[in-house]
């Protein structure tokens, strides 16, 4: 008897054995691995250092709530990367990612240029990404959150015309100015077009010159043009830098509008207080992807960021693009179930949050959703200006405006 209870208890520590592996993976999933691709150095280091801090409380507070449940609570671990701002490096860095660090969905900044360098890499090892602010991909597996050049950008700016026209704004004669680089200039022809159907007269194309150290010259040529609006992507320091010629000149009749870089924090704290209260008070607005006042899960999450102490700035556009897309791969994950790169693929193309959804935080009227080409199908933005203490109040459209639009003529 004694020998047979040995027996039964050497075969039941052996089920448990057998069985305990079993049960500490079903207790603690496997860690879906997210790689982010961001310029922490360089000359676009504003946006990873402003978009990170976002992305490590979006994932954490998303781990602290039980992780993704519908893979039995699975935390998702953060595994980043320097591109330096570069489109080469951003591909070397996801291969690198995807390869070796084993990571199961890339994000990042990707701007056009770094997007576009990226999607054959994830093509070739058919992972999926999510991009912040590309605006157009090659690849079937990477989606953007970014404006696009024609429903985006485009149609944003010259909506807005159209709406200041509606009031009465002797808005007729425009001119285009911006960063002369692929991007901005098919945003530039998706504007011009537009500009042309809806019969404004085109009295100047401006390319701004990326390496000048000051860009007055291409003020003054906006000035001998003497036009009604100015529109086009600028990229920030191309947007300080036009912004202080145009104070230098003390040029001022004309309405500026910029691209998202003009509604950020910090635009004006580049600009410096002097030339702000001047330059972004006088008939200047900008296209915005986030208001405090816009919409109130967006604005409960920013007074949430900013007693956190993790943000580098206070919440604004960089941010609120990084935790809507922390929220869209949760969901995709979610959807999928799993990290088999097609089920996530499939999952991030039907991810659809509705307009008063908590996981959504974006200010589109039409909730954020993607197109057949992978870019958000309702691209309109907010349209803000300035006011004296350093705030953006918008204007446009009328479902998200909070005030008029201030000119001064």
């Amino acid at each position: 008897m004694k020998a047979l209870s040995k027996v039964l208890a050497a075969l039941s520590m052996g089920a448990l054995s057998a069985v305990a592996p079993a049960l500490a993976q079903a207790a603690d999933p496997a860690p879906i691995r997210l790689g982010t691709v961001q310029p922490f150095s360089g000359s676009l280091a504003v946006y990873g250092h402003d978009t990170q801090p976002v992305i490590e409380y979006m994932v954490g507070k998303i781990n602290a709530q039980g992780g993704i449940k519908s893979m039995g609570g699975a935390k998702i671990e953060i595994v980043s990367a320097d591109d330096g701002g570069k489109p080469a490096q951003t591909a070397a860095e996801a291969r690198r990612l995807i390869t070796e660090e084993k990571t199961s969905i890339l994000l990042g900044t990707m701007l056009t240029n770094h997007a576009l360098a990226l999607s054959p890499v994830l093509d070739e090892y058919k992972v999926p990404g999510l991009s912040l602010f590309g605006a157009g991909t090659k690849s079937s597996y990477l989606f953007s959150l970014g404006l696009p050049y024609e429903r985006g950008y485009a149609k944003s700016m010259v909506d807005f015309l159209d709406f200041l026209r509606e009031k009465g704004v002797p808005v007729k004669r425009v001119a285009t100015a911006y960063s002369n680089y692929e991007g901005a200039q098919q945003v530039n022809a998706a504007i011009t077009a537009l500009l042309t159907q809806r019969g404004y007269e085109l009295v100047g194309d401006v390319p701004l010159d990326m390496k000048a150290s000051d860009l007055l010259p291409a003020m003054l040529k906006i000035r001998s043009l003497k036009p009604d609006a100015v529109l086009g992507i600028r990229l920030r320091p191309e947007a300080v830098k036009l912004q202080r010629a145009r104070y230098d000149l003390n040029y001022y009749d004309g309405i500026f509008i910029e691209a998202t870089g003009g509604a950020d924090p910090g635009f004006w704290a580049d600009l410096g207080d002097d030339v702000a209260q001047k330059a972004l008070l006088n008939n200047t607005f900008a296209l915005s992807l986030y208001s405090h006042a816009a919409l109130a899960s967006a604005r409960e999450l920013a007074e949430e960021m900013d007693k956190s102490g993790k943000l580098t700035d206070t919440f604004g556009q960089y941010a609120v693009s990084a935790a809507q897309a922390v929220l869209v791969i949760k969901t995709a994950l979610e959807q999928a179930g799993s990290t088999d790169p097609e089920k996530l693929r499939q999952a991030l193309a039907a991810v659809d949050l509705p307009l008063g959804s908590p996981d959504m935080v974006l200010p589109r009227a039409n909730g954020v959703s993607f197109a057949e080409d992978r870019l958000v199908k309702d691209g309109s933005t907010l349209v803000v200006q300035w006011t004296r203490d350093r705030a953006t109040e918008v204007v446009y459209p009328a479902k998200f405006a909070s005030t008029q639009p201030r000119l001064n003529r």
